[in-house]
């Protein structure tokens, strides 16, 4: 009884897990196509990466976000950009 339960949820679950490509190593068709369409050409542009994916990228830093990089000294520790 416990097997035809345990079977039953894996063919609610996993299809979702597919879909929001919570497997690893395994990416929905959905995903392939917005990878397919990923341009990696904007490094030297100066574009400033936001969590969410608008489609139209930031190329201005938010003006809440300047001085806020966390930098490594090279004795060791780290700092904020605002306190050097």
């Amino acid at each position: 009884v416990g097997g035809l339960v345990g079977l039953w949820a894996a063919s609610k679950i996993v299809p979702v897990m597919y879909r929001w490509e919570l497997i690893p190593g395994v990416g929905s068709p959905a995903y392939w196509e917005r990878a397919n369409k990923i341009n990696y050409h904007h490094y030297s542009e100066g574009i400033v990466y936001s969590p969410y994916d608008t489609g139209d990228p930031l190329r201005e830093m938010p003006p809440e976000c300047a001085g806020k990089m966390y930098l490594r000294q090279k004795g060791g520790g780290w700092k904020l950009q605002s306190e050097m």
